[in-house]
């Protein structure tokens, strides 16, 4: 009787264990939210991160004692406008405005938070280099402003950022050997080279800064901009090879235009927090003005379509040889590369959207399914929007269509 009493439990066992395996197997191929209701996703994960801006229109990176970043705030000005939002980006901008232009041009504070020392005032904190300019937001803002000016038909959008741009050629492109390069920002020419960040190329903004600011070659600053994202990714650098990846950071001699590591030890050539950025700038400026330079640029790229069928993922951060830093996973490099996956490898896209993206939205709460601090909340929109074509380039559009 016992055996047989086992023989039974034994069964029933197999039996669970078989309909739970078939039970998940049906929720794993079950299509999730993310995939039917792409632009859905995209439009209520914008309303979480609008009720987490300030109602005076100051993002807020909660992890880093809440200080705030021209890089924030030019985030928020471009999700706004895609997403027809005038109220915030009013509020955002006029934040801006009024806390961020501190120096003595049209560009941006990058640094604001709290003061350390006694009296703990809020405002640019100049010690720690806030006042310095980020050619990244900069640009962003600009961008932005261009886009505000045709979505809501109001020149005050316009004005400003033709100031911006002007700005920006002054005081964060030098002219070596009669071309155009962009630098890091207005404290990146303090040493013998200029030191570069390639994830800062806007090319899909150039063309449209051509035609509001012609006073300025910025299709040239286009064409060279390729160029020492071309040369960084191919190159050695500080490394006995290349793993074909843009890096963090570089160096431009102004002498001989040779590309080097940067002259900073803790600004590296890693593809890493920085560097990921490269890939949907550059799938964006594909979609946008289909530049054959842009669609080169990412067929060039081996080592992630390589780590992916390796490991069905990718790490947080690679080495410039394409060693990997750190081995654990990373959602914002998820976001960033999907663009282009998209573009190259959209087999490997359909996977790396379902498996790490798609799972990051929770359609019972309209929110992440796990916390994201500031930077990740960004740029997964950025990936999920991009997926969704909500990235339209509205300098082209009509006011009439929007």
């Amino acid at each position: 009787m016992e055996a047989i009493i086992s023989k039974l439990t034994a069964l029933i066992t197999i039996l669970a264990s078989f309909f739970v395996s078939s039970v998940n197997t049906v929720q794993l191929d079950r299509p999730l939210f993310a995939e039917i209701y792409p632009e859905a996703m995209v439009e209520n994960l914008w309303i979480v991160y609008r009720d987490k801006v300030q109602k005076d229109g100051r993002t807020l990176d909660r992890d880093q004692n809440y200080i705030t970043t021209s890089e924030g705030q030019s985030y928020a000005l471009l999700q706004a406008v895609w997403m027809d939002d005038k109220k915030t980006f009013d509020h955002v901008l006029k934040w801006t405005n009024e806390n961020l232009r501190k120096r003595d041009d049209q560009l941006f504070a990058w640094l604001w938070g709290q003061d350390q020392d006694k009296d703990g005032n809020w405002g640019v904190l100049e010690k720690e280099g806030g006042i310095n300019s980020a050619s990244d937001a900069d640009q962003d803002i600009a961008l932005a402003l261009i886009f505000a000016y045709k979505r809501w038909n109001q020149n005050h959008y316009l004005k400003q950022a033709k100031k911006i741009l002007n700005d920006i050629w002054e005081k964060e492109i030098v002219i070596l050997y009669d071309k155009p390069y962009l630098v890091a920002g207005n404290w990146a020419k303090e040493n013998d080279s200029y030191t570069i960040n390639p994830s800062y190329f806007m090319f899909y903004a150039y063309p449209i800064f051509a035609e509001v600011d012609p006073a300025h070659n910025w299709r040239l600053l286009k064409n060279t901009s390729y160029e020492v994202l071309t040369e960084a990714t191919q190159s050695s650098l500080d490394k006995k090879n290349s793993g074909n990846l843009p890096p963090d950071w570089i160096s431009i001699n102004p002498k001989t235009l040779k590309i080097n590591p940067s002259e900073y030890k803790e600004k590296k050539t890693d593809f890493s927090y920085d560097a990921f950025r490269v890939l949907w700038r550059v799938a964006l400026d594909w979609e946008w003005h289909k530049d054959e330079k842009a669609i080169t640029y990412l067929k060039s790229i081996k080592t992630l379509k390589e780590e992916w069928q390796k490991h069905k993922s990718l790490y947080d951060s690679y080495y410039h040889d394409g060693q990997p830093v750190r081995t654990y996973e990373n959602s914002s490099i998820y976001a960033g590369t999907y663009p282009y996956f998209s573009l190259i490898h959209p087999e490997i896209a359909e996977k790396l959207y379902r498996d790490k993206l798609a799972r990051l939205y929770d359609s019972s709460t309209e929110n992440f399914s796990k916390p994201l601090g500031y930077y990740a909340q960004n740029w997964v929109w950025f990936g999920f929007a991009f997926h969704a074509k909500k990235l339209p380039n509205l300098y082209l559009i009509d006011n009439d269509n929007l």
